[in-house]
C-alpha cells in the first residue's frame, strides 16, 4: 500500500509541476482498433479455449488494453500503425492460444517484445501508464484541452493530503460513487466490495473471475486482500487453489468505505459537483490561507466568528480534527444568517440546510455550496452533538471540506450578490 500510494502522489505532484507525460494521452486510431477487433474475433472463433466475445469486448476491456499497448510501443519509438498492428496481432494470437505466436525464424527481439506486450496487456500498461489510468478514471487528474497537458483536480489535490490508509479509503470511495455496476471495467462497485468483505470460500473463485484483472491488481496493490495457496481437503494435494484473504488493513478500509457515515465519500461527491460547474480547489495549505484572508476582510464575518474560525484552523493544524469541525460549524451558519439579513429576509429559517437552500433559490450562493451544507448538517447531528464520536482521522475530510467551502461560500457570494 505505502509504495503504491506514494507512487500515485509522486505522479500527481509531477503533473502539478510539469503538466505530466503527454504520451499517456495517446489513443489508437479507429482504423487500427477495428482491424484488431476483427483479428481478435477471428482468433476467438478458431480457438478451442473457453473464451467468449463478451469477455473480450464488454465494457471497454479490449479498447483499454489495446491503448495501453499502443502507449507502450510509442514509448519505444514504434509509431506506425502497420507495425503496431503486426505486433498486436501476435499478442492476441498468444493470448488466445497461450503460445508465443511467432515462429523461430523471426527475430529474437520481436519474440521478446511480444512477450513484454503480453505483460503490458495483462497489467493494462507499464507502471507509468497504469498509474495515469488509475488516477484519470478516479478524476484525480484530467486532461486540460486548452493547453494540451495534464492537470490535477480537486480530488487529486485532496488525495495528496491523505495518509496511506486514508488514501485507500478515498480511492475506493470514489469508485463506489462512479461505478455503474458490478461489471464496470473502470470502477469497483460497493456491492463487489461488500461481497469481498463477507466472502465465502465457495464463492471465492467466481468472485475473482468476476472482479477482473484490473480491479484485482488495484485491490492487491492497496493491500486490501492477498491470494494464498491452499489445499482443499476434499481433493488430492495436487488440486491446489488460491484462497482470498482480506488483510487487517483491508478490513479497516472496507469498513470505512462501506459505512453510512463515510465522510471521504461525501467529500469526493461534493468536490466533483463543484468541479462539474467550473469550480476549482487548490492544495489544502493554499485553500486555508486564502480562506483565512477572506474571513479577515469580509463584512459577512464578525470578530467573534473570526476568532472561532482561527481556533478551528489551529485545532486542525494540531490534528484535532473533530474539535476543529465543531468550532467552525457555528461560524458557517452565522455567515449564512448574515447573508440572509443582508438580503432582507425577515422570516426565521431554522438550520443550516434551510438557510443555504433559500440563498440558493435566490441566486446568492451556487447549488454546490448549498448542497455541501447537507453534509455538514448530517455530520453535526451525528458528530458535533455526540451521537457518534469517530476518531479524529475520520473527521479530517470534514475539516478539509469546511475550509474549502467556506472559502467558496465567501468568494461566490461576492460574485453573485
Amino acid at each position: 500500500m505505502l509504495g503504491f500510494v506514494d507512487a500515485l502522489k509522486r505522479m500527481i505532484a509531477n503533473i502539478e509541476a510539469t503538466g505530466g507525460a503527454v504520451i499517456e494521452r495517446t489513443f489508437p486510431s479507429h482504423r487500427l482498433l477495428q482491424q484488431l477487433r476483427e483479428h481478435a474475433v477471428q482468433c476467438l472463433s478458431r480457438s478451442t479455449g473457453r473464451y467468449s466475445v463478451d469477455e473480450w469486448f464488454f465494457g471497454g476491456y479490449f479498447e483499454e488494453h489495446v491503448r495501453a499497448c499502443v502507449v507502450y510501443l510509442h514509448k519505444l519509438g514504434i509509431l506506425e500503425d502497420d507495425r503496431v498492428y503486426h505486433l498486436l496481432t501476435k499478442v492476441i494470437d498468444a493470448l488466445v492460444d497461450s503460445q508465443d505466436g511467432i515462429g523461430e525464424e523471426q527475430e529474437r527481439f520481436e519474440k521478446q517484445l511480444v512477450r513484454s506486450l503480453k505483460i503490458v496487456w495483462y497489467e493494462c500498461g507499464d507502471e507509468q501508464t497504469y498509474l495515469y489510468t488509475i488516477a484519470e478514471n478516479r478524476w484525480l487528474i484530467t486532461w486540460d484541452y486548452q493547453i494540451s497537458q495534464w492537470k490535477a483536480t480537486g480530488l487529486g489535490r485532496l488525495f495528496m493530503d491523505l495518509a496511506p490508509v486514508e488514501a485507500a479509503i478515498f480511492l475506493l470511495s470514489i469508485d463506489t460513487l462512479f461505478a455503474t455496476g458490478d461489471y464496470d471495467f473502470h470502477h469497483i462497485s460497493g456491492d463487489m466490495l461488500r461481497r469481498l468483505q463477507s466472502l465465502k470460500s465457495d464463492d471465492e473463485r467466481r468472485f475473482i473471475q468476476q472482479l477482473g484483472d484490473s480491479h484485482h491488481t488495484l485491490l492487491t496493490r492497496l493491500g486490501i486482500f492477498i491470494l494464498k495457496p491452499r489445499v482443499d481437503a476434499e481433493y488430492s494435494f495436487a488440486d491446489i487453489d488460491e484462497h482470498v484473504q482480506v488483510t487487517s488493513i483491508g478490513q479497516i478500509v472496507l469498513n470505512a468505505v462501506l459505512s453510512e457515515n463515510n465522510s471521504y465519500r461525501d467529500a469526493a461527491l461534493s468536490i466533483v459537483r463543484t468541479e462539474e460547474v467550473g469550480g476549482t480547489f487548490n492544495e489544502s495549505a493554499s485553500e486555508i490561507s486564502e480562506m483565512v484572508h477572506l474571513v479577515s476582510q469580509s463584512d459577512l464575518v464578525d470578530q467573534v466568528n473570526r476568532d472561532s474560525i482561527d481556533t478551528s484552523v489551529h485545532l486542525y493544524q494540531t490534528r484535532k480534527y473533530l474539535a476543529s469541525f465543531k468550532a467552525i460549524y457555528p461560524s458557517i451558519e452565522a455567515i449564512l444568517e448574515t447573508m440572509l439579513i443582508k438580503a432582507g429576509v425577515s422570516q426565521q429559517l431554522d438550520g443550516i440546510v434551510k438557510k443555504a437552500e433559500y440563498l440558493r433559490q435566490k441566486g446568492i450562493i451556487p447549488p454546490d455550496v448549498a448542497g455541501v451544507m447537507e453534509i455538514f448538517a448530517k455530520a453535526r447531528n451525528k458528530v458535533a452533538h455526540g451521537n457518534i464520536s469517530p476518531p479524529d482521522e475520520d473527521a479530517f475530510p470534514l475539516c478539509l471540506l469546511a475550509f474549502r467551502y467556506l472559502r467558496r461560500l465567501l468568494t461566490t457570494y461576492h460574485s453573485m450578490k
